[in-house]
């Protein structure tokens, strides 16, 4: 099998609030109001379970940050393990519908950009000759990182077992690229593998024969009528982030440069002042933008390329290593001579 990824890892624009809206409900069975969720997040709390809400990443982040004061322990499992594929509408039916293991996944992958997409997801050959799914945090923000990545595996695994009717199944193992919590035992009971921290990647490892496996609801007759409902949101996703790409394509071309509004708006053929409000209404700006792509690419040079890390400071526009060094350790909570050494 050949390395997978089929979308970029990149956070533009806006995602659907589906995620935020079933924490929230699961969160209110344990009497914890959805004010205290919702705080300082400006989230419309009468429009967040219509299924078109969408919302943009420091939303979630704030929202996230809310979950976590909670200060419960067991949060992800909690949360994840409750998640059914009935709970993501379209995309959880075509879930449903696929005929294997393999085709899940891909599904997955695919049409992520569907529901809260707050990661990114790859299928990859492990060195040990058996595979592995992969998860790459898209929030870029320290705090919620690892909560993050622990509620995404604790929901995918959630989801194969609904869609194999197999409640007791399990990867292999998993990879966390973070230390060890308060939690461990409780995502070990959970998972039901053997957990690595401080691994070069968050990952299920898993070998051929599951691969393969049979779900328990696949329609070939439904499911080439559900792929193609999905590709037309998908589509019509794509479509309304179109102006946010035109962007990403800039800056990335100019990252080497000194980035700044003026000069994206006069490529733009448009004031300064029209290219925030539209961004605004994207939910980003620019100079977020500049800092996820900035952070994307910088975590690709270090782990991809032998460039120093001051060769690699300069590419992205920063005159000075220490300058981007301290930009790194923001960005990541970690410093870029750490990252590397992973690879």
């Amino acid at each position: 099998m050949s390395h997978t990824k089929l979308i970029a890892l990149d956070f533009s624009g806006q995602v659907f609030a589906h995620k935020l809206n079933f924490i929230s409900g699961i969160l209110a069975k344990h009497n914890i109001e959805i004010s205290c969720l919702l705080a300082n997040t400006s989230i419309d709390t009468e429009q967040l379970n219509h299924c078109g809400y969408k919302i943009h990443k420091d939303q979630i982040i704030q929202f996230y940050q809310n979950v976590l004061k909670l200060n419960i322990s067991n949060i992800s499992v909690l949360i994840g393990a409750a998640i059914k594929p009935k709970h993501y509408g379209l995309y959880g039916c075509t879930l449903l519908c696929c005929k294997n293991l393999r085709q899940s996944l891909a599904f997955a992958i695919r049409y992520h950009h569907l529901v809260t997409k707050t990661v990114n997801m790859s299928l990859h050959d492990h060195s040990s000759g058996k595979l592995c799914f992969r998860f790459e945090d898209l929030l870029q923000e320290t705090e919620v990182a690892k909560f993050n990545i622990e509620l995404q595996c604790v929901i995918v695994l959630s989801l194969v077992r609904h869609c194999l009717n197999d409640h007791s199944f399990t990867f292999e193992s998993l990879n966390l690229t973070c230390n060890e919590g308060n939690n461990v035992e409780l995502l070990k009971d959970f998972f039901g593998c053997p957990i690595t921290y401080q691994h070069q990647h968050n990952e299920f490892v898993f070998n051929h024969k599951q691969w393969d496996l049979k779900t328990a609801q696949s329609n070939p007759i439904a499911m080439p009528l559900l792929l193609n409902q999905c590709d037309n949101l998908l589509s019509k996703f794509s479509t309304k982030n179109e102006f946010l790409n035109t962007i990403n394509h800039w800056i990335r071309a100019n990252m080497h440069t000194e980035l700044c509004t003026e000069h994206l708006a006069n490529e733009l053929c448009m004031t300064p002042r029209t290219l925030r409000r539209r961004l605004s209404e994207q939910g980003t700006s620019f100079s977020s933008m500049v800092k996820d792509l900035r952070c994307t690419s910088a975590k690709k040079l270090l782990t991809e390329t032998d460039l120093t890390i001051e060769d690699i400071g300069c590419s992205l526009g920063f005159n000075d290593v220490s300058n981007f060094r301290a930009a790194f350790k923001k960005w990541t909570g970690e410093t870029p001579s750490t990252i590397r050494q992973y690879f």
